[in-house]
């Protein structure tokens, strides 16, 4: 009783609450040690680089504040975005070295000044060996990310790219209900996995049929129904 009560006093003097990960309540006592010992914060400005395939195993982590961009980078230094991690989500991609199964090569960067935890990779491979609700969850959270990396490569794969663009504007106002987007066209060809001048020839083309309306650093949605018609009819 004694050790727990510690435990206890230890967890609530804790600046972060472990218990937002899913898994946290069915960790044993010393499990809850040894994650609370293994865990590290971690600063990152934005854009700066996280973390990398060639890298040392960063581990399990989540983000506190700000945001991730996890991407991968072919041969000829082309990037091809993933997915985003944002501000209250696990990551564990960059856990791959003690997660057999996981061979997906990623980089992440950060897409905001971010905050991280990350859990150590020794540490959360014996969860992932020895508790099976951490196991299970480790393994739901690799589908939904790989789910999104397969989704990624069929919209490069078999959609035009007006229709990969009007998917992408018609996501960023859906999620955040506003018809301006502030972004700049570099950042929306990194997001849609083109070229800056493809995204700015088809933006042109949106301005043209006056789907959209261009500004400088910017761009606002006019015809949303107009955008939708892009994608059903190409």
């Amino acid at each position: 009783m004694k050790f727990e009560r510690n435990y206890k006093k230890r967890y609530m003097n804790k600046e972060f609450n472990f218990k937002v990960f899913p898994f946290w309540d069915s960790l044993s006592i010393d499990e809850k040690n040894s994650v609370m010992s293994a865990a590290t914060a971690k600063k990152y400005d934005k854009d700066q680089y996280i973390y990398g395939f060639s890298d040392a195993c960063l581990g399990m982590i989540y983000v506190k504040k700000g945001g991730i961009r996890v991407f991968t980078t072919s041969n000829d230094g082309r990037e091809i975005t993933f997915f985003h991690i944002e501000e209250g989500d696990c990551c564990i991609l960059s856990a791959s070295c003690v997660i057999g199964q996981l061979s997906v090569e990623v980089e992440l960067t950060a897409d905001d000044d971010t905050e991280l935890l990350a859990i150590h990779s020794g540490v959360f491979g014996t969860l992932v060996e020895k508790n099976v609700n951490v196991r299970c969850w480790s393994f739901q959270l690799s589908t939904k990310r790989l789910s999104s990396i397969v989704w990624v490569m069929q919209q490069i794969l078999f959609l035009h790219f007006d229709e990969r663009l009007a998917t992408y504007l018609l996501s960023v106002y859906e999620k955040t209900g506003e018809r301006k987007i502030k972004m700049t066209q570099e950042y929306m060809a990194q997001e849609v996995n083109s070229a800056r001048e493809v995204v700015a020839r088809m933006l042109k083309q949106f301005a043209s049929d006056k789907l959209i309306e261009i500004n400088r650093g910017a761009i606002t949605i006019i015809d949303v129904e107009g955008l939708r018609n892009v994608i059903k009819n190409s």
